[in-house]
């Protein structure tokens, strides 16, 4: 994320954000002031560049000026002049330290303008202290941006960690420290395929990279290159299995994914995915007593785990053992509310064992959370 995209999410805000205190305009002076907040609330920040800035040539002891100094540094941050921003921001200070606004724009301008040196110290102390969250938020974002250029991974590590705990679902946070990772995860990775070009963990890499771009059969091979390296490497075999039961055409390729799967389970006998991914080759292909076995053992080992109470209550249920299906899917409903799968098979169990009203419910549950999800991927990205 740029710094001129910083500065375009605040405009908005910022215009906003110029308040004086309400002098009556007695006075030339004043009065450029007022035609010059005018002109800031209508987005026309040139105009109110040049009313301010001749309200403070006319006269500079004029009340506020402090006040009409920051404006001024906000119209020049919103015009995306933010060298000057930077200047009035400093000017604004000097009448009066105590601006809480201008502390903050300060730093954020002159890392806009470039000047990560002089902009860091300021960004450090307001993102941790200034009380406005938006103005904190843009604080970060360009703190984070200038950790980022100085190559410094561990601030921008922090800052990014401390970022998305204040504002989570914020799109700008999350693509920022998108970009972040994903350039970390490609410099370690190009690193570790330099530095151990014929390791076990290079063959694992190669093969989750072949996996992502849909070759299947080469990752395959890649991670048996790394297993012949290292017969013990915890992961490789159940990767393995997933991508015979996904994308094998031979239809007999389950028998040979569970042979994987148990395989893994001599290395990792705390699998709680292996047990599931064989549980669900075996209910897949009608073997339900097998499929129950090892759905019990995947919950023993991770009991929270709502894709296994699904598949353990869809196999009881094929077995006609409905209310051990009921007893053992409820919990998931708590788990997790939003899963339209476990509403779907509640309903199911619910109906089977004559309860309509609660099928119903659950039914209901089912076509709301479908319907949202629908709504939600049809929306233009």
């Amino acid at each position: 994320m740029t710094f001129a995209r910083i500065g375009l999410c605040l405009v908005v805000w910022v215009t906003g954000a110029a308040r004086l205190s309400g002098q009556s305009p007695s006075s030339a002076s004043q009065s450029e002031v007022q035609q010059g907040q005018q002109a800031f609330q209508r987005g026309d920040f040139a105009i109110a560049e040049q009313h301010f800035s001749a309200a403070l040539k006319s006269d500079p002891n004029l009340p506020d000026a402090a006040q009409v100094e920051m404006n001024l540094g906000l119209a020049y941050y919103a015009d995306h002049q933010f060298a000057k921003a930077a200047e009035a921001f400093e000017q604004a200070l000097k009448r009066d330290p105590s601006l809480e606004m201008a502390r903050g724009f300060l730093p954020v301008s002159q890392a806009a303008a470039g000047d990560c040196a002089a902009a860091t110290p300021g960004l450090d102390r307001e993102f941790v202290s200034n009380p406005d969250l938006k103005l904190r938020r843009i604080l970060g974002l360009s703190l984070e941006r200038c950790a980022i250029e100085a190559n410094d991974e561990m601030k921008a590590d922090a800052v990014t960690q401390k970022l998305l705990a204040a504002y989570p679902d914020d799109p700008d946070v999350l693509f920022t420290a998108g970009q972040l990772y994903g350039r970390l995860s490609s410099e370690v990775n190009l690193r570790l395929m330099k530095a151990a070009p014929n390791s076990p963990r290079t063959y694992q890499l190669m093969a989750s990279v072949a996996s992502a771009d849909g070759n299947w059969q080469g990752a395959i091979d890649s991670y048996r290159k790394a297993l012949h390296l290292e017969p013990a490497l915890q992961g490789a075999h159940l990767q393995i299995a997933i991508l015979l039961l996904m994308h094998s055409p031979d239809p007999n390729a389950w028998h040979q994914a569970i042979s994987e799967l148990s395989e893994e389970l001599k290395i990792d006998p705390t699998s709680a995915e292996a047990e599931y991914e064989i549980g669900e080759a075996y209910r897949k292909h009608d073997q339900l007593e097998p499929a129950v076995a090892s759905f019990r053992k995947a919950l023993a080992l991770e009991p929270d785990a709502v894709p296994v109470r699904l598949g353990l209550a869809k196999a009881l249920r094929q077995l006609g053992r409905k209310s051990e299906a009921l007893t053992a899917l409820e919990p998931a409903r708590i788990a997790a509310p939003n899963d339209p799968d476990v509403h779907f098979v509640l309903a199911q169990l619910y109906r089977d064992l004559g309860r309509p009203a609660d099928a119903k419910t659950e039914m209901a549950a089912f076509e709301h959370l479908r319907a949202a999800a629908q709504a939600s991927q049809a929306k233009p990205q």
